[in-house]
């Protein structure tokens, strides 16, 4: 069970429907389906996040005002419930356009577990001392910001990365669907949900340093400056802030 940290450039594009089979021509001889879509039909797989935020949604604010310099702390699995599935702990800091991610991954079980019992959860497994810390970090900022879950985000994720550098990433969401107040372990709930009433989609960019020769055409083709789209606030903008 180990920890993973990094740093990227995230940039997101909305993207309309009628544009997506050209990006895919454009983007085919440069990148592939990533290894999680290339068995699933459309190269598509369903992501599910629980967002945490304070009661008086300080992330959320945050993020409404425009502050350069926030954070974010979320809970996401993929796909359907099953014997392989595994929940990723998250901290995701952001400066701008570039992203900082602690993420350590756990099996569903145990995760579920560490949920409701804290430390003993991990009796008998050995985690880095990376992961064993992000996920103290985690525990601490929940218990010091009074966090909890607010809203589980799920959408259909198209994805792509690099041939020759699989750090290269490019995603469209879909179907960008909002459930309020779940459960810390509600992650494949199908019930419930608003879904974006504008039908956005969004592309996003994600590499290392400096943007691949091999997006630039699709920024170009898309003819528009990247932006914030924040699929978390407009979660909460679905069931309006007073709803939490």
């Amino acid at each position: 069970m180990a920890e993973t940290r990094f740093k990227r450039y995230e940039l997101k594009y909305p993207i309309r429907p009628d544009e997506i089979e050209r990006v895919r021509a454009m983007i085919a001889p440069y990148a592939r389906p990533d290894d999680y879509a290339s068995w699933r039909p459309g190269y598509t797989y369903t992501v599910r996040s629980i967002y945490y935020d304070t009661p008086g949604l300080r992330f959320y604010w945050e993020k409404d005002a425009g502050l350069r310099v926030r954070k974010k702390l979320r809970l996401r699995t993929y796909n359907e419930d099953g014997p392989d599935s595994v929940v990723s702990f998250e901290i995701k800091r952001k400066n701008g356009t570039i992203i900082f991610k602690e993420r350590v991954i756990l099996p569903l079980g145990v995760g579920q577990a560490y949920l409701h019992e804290g430390r003993r959860a991990m009796d008998g497994l050995r985690p880095s001392p990376g992961a064993r810390a992000t996920l103290e970090r985690f525990a601490q900022l929940t218990e010091l910001l009074r966090l909890r879950p607010v809203v589980l985000i799920s959408y259909d994720r198209e994805a792509y990365i690099g041939r020759i550098n699989g750090r290269e990433r490019l995603t469209i969401d879909k179907d960008i669907r909002s459930l309020a107040r779940p459960r810390a372990d509600e992650w494949h709930a199908e019930r419930g949900f608003r879904h974006l009433t504008d039908h956005i989609q969004v592309l996003e960019l994600k590499f290392d340093g400096s943007m691949p020769p091999w997006m630039r055409p699709v920024t170009g083709y898309l003819d528009r400056t990247h932006r914030p789209i924040s699929k978390y606030c407009k979660g909460i903008d679905l069931w309006g802030q007073g709803s939490f």
